[in-house]
């Protein structure tokens, strides 16, 4: 359609930016996440309309000293460059020791500053964009550095 799109029978001029059922595009309503970098893997979760740098900083920062090195590395790397760099940086200062599940819960609420009811969903999401997004050796290694009780939020993260 070239004058754009007009119901039959309708009356006055056409509605500008309205498109006919031939001019849609059924791919843009579906989302295919593989291949794609951890950004756009929780984008595609949680929406466009949260703060994607404070809720991936807000359930990452707490697990920085159990993922120091490698891992994070593995992480950063699927990541854009500014987030990425911001990560690695947070890393120089967590020297943390290993934390339970509701201690990292609660941590995750209050760097995210929503109640821990939303940060669970948040951690869940995040941690399954993380696993899904890194190679099957780097998610191993997570696995094997993530405590006991994190290990079960990480496996059952989707």
């Amino acid at each position: 359609m070239t004058d754009g799109y007009r119901v039959s029978g309708g009356h006055g001029d056409a509605v500008p930016g309205a498109l006919g059922p031939s001019d849609l595009d059924g791919r843009a309503e579906w989302v295919h996440v593989d291949g794609r970098g951890i950004a756009e893997r929780l984008e595609a979760r949680l929406g466009s309309e949260v703060d994607l740098r404070k809720i991936l900083f807000g359930v990452l920062v707490p697990l920085l000293g159990a993922l120091h090195g490698e891992p994070l590395r593995a992480i950063a790397a699927r990541l854009p460059h500014a987030l990425a760099r911001e990560l690695l940086d947070e890393e120089d200062g967590a020297a943390r020791g290993r934390i339970g599940a509701g201690e990292y819960l609660r941590d995750v609420a209050e760097l995210v500053q929503h109640p821990p009811r939303a940060a669970a969903i948040y951690a869940g999401a995040v941690l399954a964009a993380v696993r899904e997004a890194l190679p099957a050796e780097a998610a191993a290694e997570v696995e094997r550095r993530l405590p006991p009780e994190l290990l079960e939020l990480w496996r059952g993260a989707r």
